[in-house]
């Protein structure tokens, strides 16, 4: 039914609207194909913000090899959309998801990270079972605390494990250097990536010094890849939100610039300093990081309810007036695209397409 709206002007469409500039969209992805290319990485966009074919689609025709999924729900998504080469960057563990994944291998090359002997076992018997290969990576970790076998000897030992399986293929290794994106001072944070990185090297050449060909090394999301991408040894990078421009990541001096927005009305001017909207949590998440509200000067943050927004003007004023539309900046798209059943694709002002993001509430 939304297809209905390409070739109207966006005033006719409805809000709260999850609205994406199609030209600043191409730049972005173009740009960020051309940063990783030339610092001698492979570019393996995650798609956990997006959840949608079509934009992988537009990432592959730019240069990327693949995508990086979260969950098998999502690389099923992927692979129904013509994506073949997907690497599942998470533990998919329990029989239930291990028999998913191992028959989704009939249709599409899969990847998917283990940091645990037990899954690893899991995942010989689904792919025995299925009759299916997946390969395998081991998620390292090299400083994020959170999940991964510890750097070097635990490493080798697992990586010996999987290459003994009949029906696995051991592939390489990942880490995700995230907790660099904390620090302040971008010398500091480029000195804790390649610490981060040369943690997960080290662990690469250890496998290898075992007589293990390691093919995949894979690291660095969109606010770390700048570095990541050009560390000798590093084969592919899984930065993906960047393409939508979030101020996350352009605080980061990624070079990117912003292309997706919630359009909404100003349902409410309780008071000349006061603004009301009608985009809520329901809408977007600011947990993460505040959205921008484009053309107009705050003071502080916006507050959300479920199904309101609402913000201070810097300076008492007459305007936005009540059914004026505002456009909101996404600051961290992670959390924003699965609250909305479509994007809005928009060239000069006129609906150019509709996606429905066909990944959302795709959790398991």
């Amino acid at each position: 039914m939304y297809t209905t709206l390409v070739g109207l002007p966006l005033s006719e469409v409805d809000t709260p609207a999850l609205v994406v500039d199609l030209d600043i969209l191409e730049r972005n992805i173009k740009q960020m194909a051309g940063d990783i290319a030339s610092r001698g990485a492979s570019w393996r966009p995650h798609s956990k913000a997006n959840k949608t074919p079509a934009i992988v689609q537009m990432e592959i025709a730019a240069g990327a090899i693949g995508v990086t999924c979260a969950k098998v729900s999502e690389a099923e998504i992927m692979a129904a959309g013509g994506i073949k080469d997907i690497l599942i960057a998470n533990q998919i563990v329990g029989p239930i998801k291990t028999r998913r994944l191992a028959a989704l291998c009939g249709t599409a090359d899969v990847i998917v990270a283990v940091d645990n002997p037990d899954n690893v076992r899991e995942h010989q018997a689904a792919a025995k079972a299925a009759g299916n290969k997946p390969r395998i990576v081991i998620e390292v970790n090299s400083g994020m605390e959170r999940c991964g076998v510890l750097p070097g000897a635990p490493v080798v030992e697992l990586a010996r494990l999987i290459a003994a399986q009949p029906d696995l293929r051991f592939a390489g290794l990942m880490s995700w250097e995230g907790h660099a994106m904390s620090i302040a001072d971008p010398a500091g944070r480029d000195a804790e990536i390649k610490a981060s990185v040369g943690r997960l090297l080290d662990s690469v050449e250890q496998v290898r010094a075992a007589g293990i060909p390691v093919e995949i090394v894979s690291a660095g999301g969109t606010g770390t890849f700048l570095t990541t991408a050009g560390i000798k040894g590093v084969t592919e990078v899984q930065a993906g939100g960047g393409i939508f421009g979030d101020s996350l990541y352009r605080q980061l001096g990624v070079d990117v610039h912003p292309a997706l927005t919630v359009m909404t009305h100003v349902t409410s001017r309780p008071s000349p300093d006061k603004v009301v909207i009608d985009a809520g949590r329901k809408s977007l998440d600011p947990s993460n990081k505040q959205p921008e509200i484009r053309g107009l000067k705050r003071k502080g943050d916006i507050s959300f309810s479920a199904e309101h927004g609402k913000f201070m003007l810097a300076e008492p004023s007459d305007c936005p007036h009540i059914a004026d539309r505002l456009f909101l900046e996404s600051g961290y798209s992670d959390q924003l695209c699965h609250l909305h059943e479509y994007f809005v694709g928009v060239r000069d002002g006129v609906v150019a397409a509709i996606w429905p993001i066909q990944g959302r509430g795709r959790l398991q």
